[in-house]
Formats: structure tokens, C-alpha cells, sequence
């Protein structure tokens, strides 16, 4: 025999595995970071999309409201969104304004949905309006709510805590049917006389 010989078979693919043992959470550790990575990136789930109205949302937000308002408009109703995302800088020129006496309701910088990205100011005139009937009786099927009571305009994206309707009834009041859908009119034909 020669100075080396070739260790058996066993021996060698035994090495084989314990080289692909060790390796795996190296490769594992590498995925995880990455992800983590990806996740930390700049607007990653924080990216702004335009809406109907010029205004931006978070993406997961600006596509529920884009459902939404193609819906709607379906439905001969428009939904306009005068406000969307803020910046904080926005935020706290409105609550000083708010706090002067000198603008509208504004929550304090950094409370502010608006500056998540996730709340809309929509023009609706007030609560006898068809577009505010339309969100009160359909918003939470696209996981918007109503969550200031003095403001009939204000809505916000909260899909996981906003309930479904029971089928058959309007988001607005869960426990209440909607109300029939009219027969089509019967259009009069000319007689053949």
C-alpha cells in the first residue's frame, strides 16, 4: 500500500455532514439578518402611496382606500381625501394652531394616525351626506373606522381591530339590517296596436 490510504466511505461522507452541520446556522444566522435588514430599510412597510386627492397613505392603507373608493364611485358616490400622511413638522404646526384657538381639533405630534400614515380626512359635507352614509355603511369591510366622534371626516385604517358586518347588515350598526334593495322599475313597453 501507499503512504496515504483513502479513509472508508462512512469516514468520509460522516466528515461531509458534519461540515453541512456546522454550516447551516451560519446560513440561517445570514437569512435571519437579512430580514432583519430588509425590515429595517427606510420605508420598507412605511412607503407612501398617492390616493384620490392627491394625499399619501402607508401602502397597505393607500390600497384598502384605492378598494374602496373604486367601489364607491361604482356605487356613483366620491370620496375625496383631504388629508392624509403628515409629517411630524406638519403635525405640530396644526396642534400649535389647535392650541392657539387659531385651527381645527389636531392631536398632539407624535399621536397623530396621520402621521403613520393611516388615518384619512375625507370630504364628506356632514352625516346626512351620501358619502358619509356610503363610509358609515361600508368603511369597516375595508378596515376603516370612525374613531373621532366630533368628526364626521375622519377615518382611520385599523383592519385588525375593525369587525366585519354580520352578513346582511351596514357596518355603521352591526345588529341592523340593510335596508332592501329597490326593485328595478318596470319599464312600459308600447303595445304591438
Amino acid at each position: 500500500m501507499s503512504g496515504l490510504e483513502m479513509p472508508p466511505a462512512w469516514v468520509r461522507w460522516s466528515f461531509v455532514l458534519l461540515l453541512l452541520v456546522l454550516a447551516a446556522p451560519v446560513a440561517s444566522a445570514e437569512e435571519a439578518a437579512q430580514r432583519q435588514r430588509a425590515a429595517k430599510k427606510p420605508g420598507a412597510s412605511k412607503r407612501l402611496i398617492r390616493v384620490p386627492g392627491g394625499e399619501r397613505l402607508r401602502t397597505d392603507a393607500a390600497r384598502a382606500f384605492q378598494q374602496m373608493h373604486a367601489e364607491a364611485q361604482q356605487q356613483g358616490v366620491m370620496l375625496w381625501v383631504v388629508s392624509g400622511h403628515r409629517s411630524r413638522a406638519e403635525q405640530r404646526y396644526l396642534y400649535r394652531l389647535y392650541r392657539k384657538g387659531l385651527g381645527p381639533r389636531a392631536a398632539r405630534p407624535g399621536r397623530s394616525n396621520h402621521q403613520r400614515g393611516t388615518a384619512v380626512d375625507v370630504s364628506v359635507g356632514d352625516v346626512t351626506s351620501p358619502a358619509y352614509g356610503w363610509l358609515s355603511a361600508n368603511a369597516c369591510r375595508f378596515g376603516f373606522r370612525r374613531t373621532v366622534r366630533s368628526e364626521p371626516w375622519h377615518w382611520e385604517y385599523r383592519p385588525r381591530t375593525t369587525p366585519l358586518p354580520k352578513p346582511g347588515h351596514a357596518c355603521s350598526d352591526r345588529y341592523q339590517p340593510l335596508p332592501p334593495v329597490p326593485a328595478p322599475a318596470e319599464v312600459a313597453t308600447p303595445s304591438p296596436s
